[in-house]
């Protein structure tokens, strides 16, 4: 059974994509129904217990984050991704989003010619998700490095108790492993610091050093993994 957080965006990308995704069912969606259910979205806001705690929420943005899709829905791990920026905006006092890529091949970066970079993803708890992915739709693309979160926050001095991170079926380490720099952050900042990643469409992957208990995988994406993200942060 899915949660109303889980349920409702489902509902609403099925609904206003104007067809089911399976048969051949089709409709014209009303604007009125669209924007009822994203009240009702964001009606389940008051259902998510906060971790608490000083969290930096951090988005891949690589292309391959619009074609992976959430199974058993028509999610994709982008839509999944801003969805769930949108709940900690709305429910984490202390927070900061970010938007992450990394050089490859040569292009791909924030900054452009190949550099690795981070975007601050500044969300407003009212905004409506269509919004939301549209505006992670434009930052440009790159890798995946799921160290960048880690580094950027201890170039600049960040208090950060939990990290975490959002991708699909992409987790690959660039220059450093995200294990030795959450290590790295650790000793230079927050010294009980814990780190997620959710391979939201992930078949199975491991960046998490076994023998820290401050850092977990996620595989795959299902209603129990916002409380239990939480729960790991907070506890």
């Amino acid at each position: 059974m899915r949660s109303p957080v889980s349920a409702t965006p489902l509902v609403h990308q099925i609904y206003a994509q104007g067809h089911g995704d399976k048969g051949s069912l089709k409709w014209s969606p009303v604007s009125a129904v669209v924007d009822a259910l994203d009240d009702a979205f964001y009606a389940t806001f008051q259902n998510v217990e906060p971790c608490g705690k000083p969290v930096l929420l951090a988005l891949d943005v690589s292309g391959s984050m619009a074609g992976s899709m959430i199974a058993g829905s028509c999610i994709s791990a982008r839509e999944a991704s801003a969805a769930m920026a949108l709940i900690t905006a709305a429910t984490e006092p202390e927070h900061e989003i970010i938007a992450f890529s990394a050089a490859a091949g040569g292009h791909g970066g924030k900054w452009g010619g190949g550099e690795s970079g981070i975007t601050r993803v500044n969300l407003s708890p009212r905004m409506r998700l269509a919004e939301v992915i549209k505006r992670v739709e434009a930052i440009p693309m790159g890798g995946t490095d799921c160290a960048l979160p880690m580094l950027w926050a201890a170039r600049n001095k960040l208090d950060v108790s939990g990290f975490i991170t959002y991708t699909d079926s992409e987790t690959w380490a660039g220059n450093i492993h995200p294990a030795q720099a959450l290590r790295q952050y650790r000793s230079e900042s927050v010294g009980d610091a814990k780190a997620v990643v959710v391979g939201m469409t992930s078949n199975g992957f491991t960046l998490a050093d076994p023998n820290d208990r401050g850092m977990m995988d996620v595989v795959g994406f299902d209603t129990s993994a916002p409380a239990m993200i939480a729960n790991f942060v907070r506890e």
